[in-house]
């Protein structure tokens, strides 16, 4: 994509909509020269829903065919949550009938907590968490569901945080759902789960039915700590969604405490706000200038080297990634000096995820990193 492109990909992700960011979302997309380019990644970033609602609020004029397309996305994607949500709403009444606590991770609340319609706000799947002890009840409750829900029976199953995806159609909408009885697979070395929950939860509900969330600085720590992943691409969406929690959380959120635990997602906000606008009470509350974002090169860019393409191929990419990229997965603060060492950064997560790999043995063919997430 154009630089361009990326820019217009970073207004539709700002929590909200004023006025210098609709003007500037009015010059972006008069900067647009492929619009198949464009779709293609706003479907790829799930970011399609949120530019077809953002160009409407600042009544931002688009090519017929493109209005046409975005809205049909975003019509499949109101179906999509719909089905998802109503999903949600009976598995929390039947977990909670069988006296087995469950937490909504990712998307299945953020999709309800932080954004106005759910529909901006895709995902593949419903990640669901209970405690380990709870976790073979909670499948039998998706299977009187009407789930088609394996059970685990390879070794790669059972070195999986959750248990195998489970899923249901129902008027021509598939519903998948994990169960997970912790929030990360061992490779990310994050042991969040039932037991170290920070509580209270942050409640909400879906159609009636009262659900619960990850509390709002845990929450913002596992969306961070789940795209640091060197063999997945980084999906825009996912930036969008730390820039719209900080925003709705902004009050909630002890940022020095935060600061302390987390510096790499305190300094990764940098990153953040490069990329997309940051309303200026959230800026107060991280030291950022709203009106003047940090400069870094290669804003919206994804990591293009190993092990996302073959060994030996793309040696400067695996090496080199792009700055933004790097400041952001890495949480390093945006200054002359660090700028050097970001290679060493980036080479440090290689040896450390490959090391804990190592520990654990590759556990499909040919697959020396990439773990279901």
């Amino acid at each position: 994509m154009s630089t361009s492109d990326y820019s217009l990909f970073g207004l539709v992700s700002a929590p909200r909509i004023h006025e210098p960011l609709a003007a500037a979302l009015h010059g972006a997309v008069t900067g647009v020269r492929d619009w198949a380019e464009v779709l293609r990644a706003a479907g790829e970033h799930r970011l399609a829903p949120l530019l077809y609602r953002r160009t409407r609020e600042a009544d931002v004029a688009l090519p017929d065919d493109v209005r046409r397309a975005l809205a049909a996305a975003y019509a499949r994607q109101k179906a999509i949550a719909a089905a998802q949500g109503a999903t949600l709403a009976e598995l929390g009444a039947q977990l909670a009938s069988a006296g087995i606590e469950v937490v909504v991770l990712k998307g299945g609340a953020l999709a309800r907590q932080v954004y106005s319609d759910p529909a901006l706000r895709p995902m593949e799947d419903l990640d669901l968490l209970v405690a380990p002890e709870h976790g073979e009840a909670a499948c039998e409750v998706l299977r009187a569901c009407g789930f088609n829900a394996p059970p685990p029976h390879t070794r790669y199953d059972r070195l999986q945080h959750h248990f195998p995806i489970a899923h249901r159609t129902r008027d021509g909408i598939t519903v998948s759902v994990e169960m997970h009885t912790q929030a990360f697979n061992l490779i990310m070395n994050d042991p969040l789960s039932m037991r170290t929950l920070e509580r209270p939860l942050t409640a909400f509900t879906v159609e009636g039915v009262a659900l619960q969330g990850l509390a709002p600085a845990q929450m913002l720590w596992m969306q961070y700590l789940g795209m640091r992943k060197l063999a997945e691409p980084l999906r825009l969406g996912h930036v969008a969604d730390l820039a719209a929690i900080a925003a709705h959380f902004d009050d909630d959120v002890d940022w020095p405490a935060l600061r302390r635990a987390h510096p790499a997602l305190w300094n990764a906000y940098r990153a953040i706000h490069a990329f997309t606008p940051l309303p200026a009470p959230l800026c107060a509350s991280l030291g950022l200038d709203p009106q003047r974002p940090p400069r870094m090169r290669e804003i919206g860019a994804d990591y293009r080297g190993w092990p996302r393409v073959r060994a030996g191929a793309g040696i400067r990419a695996t090496l080199l990634p792009p700055e933004w990229w790097a400041r952001l997965v890495y949480g390093i603060a945006p200054t002359p000096v660090s700028r050097a060492w970001l290679p060493l950064r980036h080479v440090a997560a290689f040896v450390s995820q490959g090391l804990r790999r190592l520990y654990l043995g590759p556990v499909t063919p040919n697959s020396f990193f990439k773990t279901p997430g």
